[in-house]
């Protein structure tokens, strides 16, 4: 092959090579759109937390592409603004017709989510009311606060991490604050800390996200102007509408507490009063394994025939007075988790012997396999429960007889267990948080008895209070 023609051959090649390569982002405006679209979709069926995460990520492709500007993006806000206000939160929702209007002051909602509410919120932001800022650099030589209106703040995308962020805003003569500061969320936080801005001069207000919370991918955050009730009056971003800050240094963790998980280690320390740790929905570091203990009491609904050979005469409910559950899970992520469980039932009060036995059941064994998903992001909250085992539920009812002192029986169910539930999380601090549940289990017969226990079929349902630790 001449030189000519092997030189042909490497640029095809170099092209071919450069197209495959080509970032998925070339194209970020069909992203936004794309997430746009996702956001709706999680709007229309009222996953309004997933519908704002969507278009938070839709305003940070839309900064990185410099987009700040474009309609686009404005239409972003605007669908902002409508997930916030669904949500319950107005501020939120006021701050990001704000941002849509002054990009383009004719936006206006579409008549699918259009409510005579959402448009005079809209009519409001184009009136221009007090909240407005601009997207302008502030600049230092001859400031004029005079023609300062609203709260203005230039928007940090990127910053390096490990030290302290300088945060400035200016504040017109419109407002009249009682402070201003920058609020701010860990990746991973549910709350926002405040590090307070000092004014300078007529307008500026300087201060700084302090160098503890700049670790991570990256923060939220957002420049407020609060009244004496602590109420915004101004601001550049809100809790619902953070802007996206991305950490561009990796930072390593110091802490004289080891993670137990990666075998490093893992930051404890305050943050404006707030705590960083590693622990249960607590900011920082998410848990990967989690330990849950609780008890309570059960109940079902029996019939067939109990341990003592007595028939279930009456369609009754039966009690198993004391549960108790141990259960070890992995987080998959914050709202998902896989685990297994340890179900102890006692029977309690029974004075009928077991058939073939010198005494009656004691106990109620099961183990269980159950999935877990928290419907809010935060991993806080309400959480629904999948579970399947084997083993035996035991509930103690009464006999229709008359014998005095053999009136109480066991009716065990099983060994195939089946069942869903719902439950609740709260964190309590530090790796602690408080975990109810409310369970169902389908005990499904496969045969007349389990070694020699007779067993029926039936559901009981358990509920159940207790702890639960993370690591």
């Amino acid at each position: 092959m001449g030189t000519r023609s092997l030189a042909w051959v490497v640029a095809v090649i170099a092209v071919v090579a450069v197209g495959r390569v080509t970032p998925a982002s070339a194209d970020p405006k069909g992203d936004i759109a794309a997430k746009s679209k996702e956001a709706m979709e999680s709007y229309d069926m009222m996953d309004y937390d997933a519908a704002k995460k969507a278009l938070n990520q839709a305003l940070s492709v839309a900064k990185k592409a410099k987009l700040d500007k474009d309609p686009v993006t404005a239409k972003v806000y605007l669908d902002l603004g409508i997930a916030a206000f669904a949500a319950g939160d107005t501020e939120a929702a006021r701050v990001a017709f704000l941002s849509a209007v002054q990009i383009d002051a004719k936006i206006q909602i579409s008549a699918a989510y259009k409510s005579p509410e959402l448009q005079k919120l809209l009519d409001e932001a184009k009136a221009g009311d007090g909240g407005g800022a601009s997207e302008d650099p502030i600049a230092e030589p001859g400031l004029d606060c005079g023609a300062v209106k609203g709260l203005q703040h230039t928007i940090i995308d990127t910053a390096p991490g490990g030290g302290p962020l300088a945060i400035e805003a200016l504040v017109g003569g419109d407002i009249t604050p009682a402070k201003v500061a920058v609020m701010y969320r860990i990746e991973g936080a549910t709350d926002f800390a405040e590090s307070k801005l000092t004014k300078q001069g007529d307008c500026k207000y300087t201060g700084a996200i302090p160098g503890s919370a700049m670790r991570g991918e990256l923060i939220h955050y957002y420049v407020g102007a609060f009244d004496g009730n602590n109420k915004v009056i101004a601001a550049k971003g809100s809790s619902g509408s953070p802007n996206i800050l991305e950490i561009s240094g990796k930072v390593a963790l110091k802490s004289d507490e080891e993670d137990p998980i990666n075998g490093g280690t893992t930051t404890v320390g305050t943050i404006g009063g707030g705590e960083i740790t590693g622990g249960v929905i607590a900011g920082g570091k998410p848990p990967k394994i989690m330990i849950s203990v609780g008890g309570g009491t059960g109940f079902g609904y029996v019939s067939g025939n109990t341990e003592g050979g007595n028939m279930v005469e009456t369609c009754c409910v039966g009690n198993s007075l004391v549960v108790g559950t141990l259960e070890l899970a992995y987080m998959v992520n914050r709202k998902l988790a896989i685990g297994v469980a340890a179900r102890l039932g006692v029977p309690v009060g029974a004075n009928v012997n077991a058939e073939g036995a010198e005494g009656h059941s004691t106990i109620a064994p099961a183990g269980l396999l159950r999935v877990r998903y928290t419907l809010s992001e935060s991993g806080e909250g309400l959480r629904v429960m999948g579970q399947v085992g084997a083993g035996v539920m035991r509930n103690t009812i009464k006999l229709d007889t008359g014998m005095s002192g053999m009136d109480t029986d066991i009716v065990a169910q099983g060994p195939l267990l089946v069942g869903a539930g719902i439950g609740y999380i709260k964190k309590l601090g530090g790796n602690f948080a408080f975990v109810a549940d409310l369970s169902a289990l389908a005990g499904i017969a496969i045969g007349d008895k389990v070694g020699t226990t007779r067993v029926n079929s039936g559901i009981g349902a358990d509920l159940s209070l207790g702890l639960a630790v993370g690591f």
